[in-house]
């Protein structure tokens, strides 16, 4: 464990080395001692075993890096037990706020489905939707590519909702006309 301190922060400072050295070497000392007893804690808060190890492992090295900062007069134990609750009531927070989801999902989500064939028939829509009059295409754009409602994207445009709203119901009719005509 005092190798690993020491890998983690190197002294800039020769002079100092013996004394962090030293440091490291009784934060390790006193993190074996109360080893079995934070795995024991953990393995009570969390349930899970993994989990359990896991947080021992973050708190430790929190504690690691707070140990600079800790008042050697103070007790050791109740210090890193806090660290490991502390790190514990945040995985769980965490753990709050991400949602689980069936790996049919995942795999939905990761893998592209499309064609190179799709791929071709958006580039062609695409180039339809820049053909338009401008003031379609910024229509069709705002509204219908990035979803903005017809006031946002009439206020964009400095126009009437009514009139964004007529842009984009005459590009929709433009789009399909030229759509049908190229599959005739």
């Amino acid at each position: 464990m005092a190798d690993a301190a020491r890998a983690l922060r190197p002294s800039p400072d020769p002079a100092a080395a013996p004394a962090e050295a030293a440091r490291e070497d009784l934060f390790a000392t006193l993190v074996e001692d109360c080893l079995p007893a934070l795995r024991n804690y953990a393995r009570t808060l969390c349930g899970d075993p993994h989990m359990a190890d896991d947080c021992v492992q973050d708190a430790c090295m929190r504690a690691l890096a707070a140990f600079p900062a800790y008042d050697a007069a103070r007790p050791f134990r109740p210090w890193i037990f806090r660290i490991l609750r502390n790190e514990w009531l945040q995985r769980l927070r965490r753990e709050r706020r991400m949602t689980a989801m069936p790996d049919e999902d995942i795999h939905a989500m990761l893998v592209d489905q499309r064609t190179p064939e799709d791929a071709a028939v958006g580039a062609d829509l695409l180039a339809l939707i820049a053909r338009l009059p401008t003031g379609m295409a910024d229509a069709v754009n705002l509204v219908l590519g990035l979803g903005l409602s017809y006031e946002e994207a009439a206020e964009a445009c400095n126009c009437a909702p009514g009139t964004m709203k007529s842009r984009v119901n005459r590009a929709r009719a433009l789009l399909i006309d030229q759509i049908e005509g190229r599959a005739a």
